[in-house]
């Protein structure tokens, strides 16, 4: 997959190896304006700076007026906010979101403080929110007779669809550009079916209350259509998920870090060539989730006890992504490819799963 196309991050962001004054052009990477410095971790003019600092801890809910798609230059920056947060978040600016002194255990990274007070949404999980992909129709007519075929085509192309925006998504994933390219692809051959599952998973509990599975705001299934699909063992295992994000009602914030933890949740059994740079990137989402927690939990044995419920969550997604790429479906062109290339190691246990639990 090296023909997958580049994300518009800047690749001077997190690379602490260059300063302001070696790089080889001064302009601010969101509006095009004479860049002051590299500000949370971009190149970036004053304006841009204050704006996203103010941004984030004023947690505005801007709105476009468009399409999510207005031009952010010089001088017209200041007409759409959300668009220019959104190109920020893409961009790669992180408020505050410095990893702790190496020197610290996980224990004491991971700690759950009954005196912690958090009143606000932590940074990072702003970002998260910036970054999530856009809505995804499966273009079904809902006007013909549905057939299980034409069911599983519809679904093959939505998956296809939602495939590219996993790949988008994870480009603009703060760390993990960070990571050596094979490390980036092997992570999402490995998760991609697992993230889509997920997000599946977030929307039938949000728009149905986890009692239909919500493909797509255009493909929704009932019990009475998953039954007459071709793959009702497949639905019934994803109905699940839906279903104890009920029972657990689970934030948005909860969920944004878990889904980018199962983006780090399978590696080689070998491990990566960047391991050492994944590991700091998958504690500090870890840390992540656990302030999450704190956002609605109170203290010690409460946060500790959710984190139990939402880590047996992540772990049973290895099953239900095992199942789902087991499946004799057949897949468009770009899925197979990942799966033939993937699948026999799995199976043939030469991947490592990271699980939070012992079975």
């Amino acid at each position: 997959y090296a023909g997958w196309p580049a994300s518009p991050v800047n690749h001077f962001n997190q690379n602490s190896q260059y300063s302001f004054e070696s790089l080889p052009q001064k302009i601010c990477l969101i509006c095009g304006d004479e860049a002051s410095g590299c500000h949370y971790g971009v190149l970036t003019c004053g304006s841009c700076k204050v704006f996203f600092k103010r941004a984030m801890e004023g947690q505005h809910n801007y709105l476009c007026a468009g399409r999510n798609d207005c031009i952010v230059d010089k001088i017209r920056r200041k007409n759409c906010p959300a668009c220019r947060l959104r190109k920020c978040c893409q961009a790669g600016m992180v408020l505050g979101a410095t990893l702790q002194d190496e020197g610290q255990s996980l224990t004491q990274r991971l700690s759950f403080s009954p005196n912690q007070e958090i009143q606000f949404v932590p940074p990072m999980i702003s970002v998260l929110r910036g970054i999530e992909p856009e809505v995804v129709y499966a273009g079904y007519d809902n006007t013909k007779p549905e057939t299980p075929s034409s069911l599983l085509t519809s679904l093959n192309h939505l998956c296809e669809r939602q495939l590219l925006c996993v790949v988008k998504w994870s480009k603009l994933l703060p760390g993990f550009r960070n990571l050596h390219i094979d490390d980036q692809i092997t992570l999402i051959q490995y998760s991609w079916m697992s993230l889509m599952v997920f997000a599946m998973g977030w929307r039938s509990y949000k728009h149905v209350s986890g009692q239909m599975l919500y493909f797509a705001p255009d493909l929704i299934l009932n019990e009475q259509r998953m039954k007459e699909s071709s793959f009702y063992s497949l639905c019934l295992s994803m109905w699940q998920l839906p279903q104890e994000f009920v029972r657990l009602q689970v934030s948005q914030e909860e969920f944004l870090c878990m889904k980018a933890l199962l983006l780090l949740n399978t590696i080689p059994l070998e491990g990566l060539r960047s391991q050492s740079q994944f590991d700091e990137m998958r504690t500090s989402y870890i840390r992540e989730l656990v302030k999450a927690i704190g956002l609605r939990q109170k203290g010690v044995v409460a946060n500790s006890q959710r984190f139990y419920q939402l880590t047996k969550l992540m772990d049973s997604m290895h099953d239900v992504s095992l199942l789902s790429r087991a499946l004799s479906v057949e897949f468009p062109e770009m899925m197979s490819e990942v799966i033939a290339a993937q699948l026999p190691k799995i199976l043939a246990g030469m991947v490592k799963p990271l699980l939070f639990h012992k079975k």
